[in-house]
């Protein structure tokens, strides 16, 4: 009985970090390019040092000229939202990498499946789930977007109407930068992965349903010392589509996850039909059990 196709590195089952890479340096270089503008704004407005016990700044810009610079920062922030149309398209990339995956698995586990990689990817049903991608991750950035200007909107404005140093102002805007950066990454590694996850369990479910191939879900963590409790506990273990999907829809347990599934045959009282893959794995997690421990 043939058995299923594991991911290339037992580390990083889920794969996918070239094209995160790619989309981390995009954010990160549309975002310096806003940091810098807003760090010039600021740069030129004139500022009088009063001291009363201790320095405060008076800054001379009035109230219009500083709504048209938050205003502006709110422009180049959400339109074109930072890295948005990099991510989605990366993203996408990484859904037809994990349906390419599948497709290529189930066609190994069975001949009942006759599918080709060109033909699932033109197909309508295809097509349709990965506009529901495209959509979550503009919807995605849209927030984040959103919720950056925000914040550096408020450092700004707070450090000017306090009477802040211009050098403290402008640290903060660095850090706040940081911050978003940080969550963008995030983002990226969420999106991506999730994609190149659901596009597993996708065409598996959909298999399921148009042919009748039964397969449940083998799950590989990295076993690394990172992984959590929850995601290394499931290590070779077999689960239902709806379970996985499930388990990642609550929690934050997709967040920063590096765990992939792979589909196993199963018959109809949903025993795998081979278990050369499943008792490999039950070792792996063995040995990295006992030096956890």
């Amino acid at each position: 009985m043939p058995e299923p196709i594991l991911p290339a590195s037992p580390e990083n089952p889920i794969g996918g970090t070239r094209i995160i890479i790619k989309a981390r340096k995009a954010i990160n270089r549309q975002l310096k390019g806003v940091q810098k503008w807003l760090l010039g704004q600021l740069t030129g407005i004139p500022t009088n040092r009063i001291t009363i016990n201790s320095s405060v700044y008076e800054y001379q810009i009035s109230p219009f000229a500083l709504e048209s610079i938050v205003r502006e920062l709110r422009r180049r922030l959400e339109d074109p939202q930072p890295g948005a149309e990099v991510l989605v398209n990366r993203t996408v990339a990484g859904y037809e990498i994990g349906t390419a995956a599948a497709v290529t698995n189930l066609a190994t586990l069975t001949t009942d499946y006759t599918r080709t990689i060109t033909s699932v990817l033109s197909s309508d049903p295809w097509q349709r789930r990965v506009a529901l991608v495209r959509a979550r991750v503009f919807e995605q950035m849209q927030g984040f977007a959103g919720e950056t200007a925000a914040d550096l909107a408020r450092v700004l404005s707070t450090g000017i109407e306090n009477g802040s140093n211009p050098i403290e102002v402008a640290k903060a805007i660095r850090a706040r930068f940081d911050v978003s950066r940080s969550r963008a990454e995030r983002i990226a590694r969420t999106e991506i992965t999730g994609a190149l996850r659901r596009a597993r369990w996708d065409e598996a479910e959909d298999a399921r349903i148009s042919i009748g191939i039964r397969t449940l879900e083998m799950w590989l963590s990295a076993l690394s010392p990172t992984t959590r409790a929850s995601h290394a506990s499931k290590h070779g273990n077999l689960y239902s589509v709806q379970f996985v999907r499930e388990f990642y829809s609550s929690g934050g347990e997709a967040i920063n996850c590096r765990c992939s599934q792979v589909s196993v045959l199963v018959d109809e009282n949903n025993q795998p039909l081979s278990t050369r893959s499943i008792d490999r794995a039950k070792r792996a997690k063995g040995r990295y059990d006992k030096a956890s421990g």
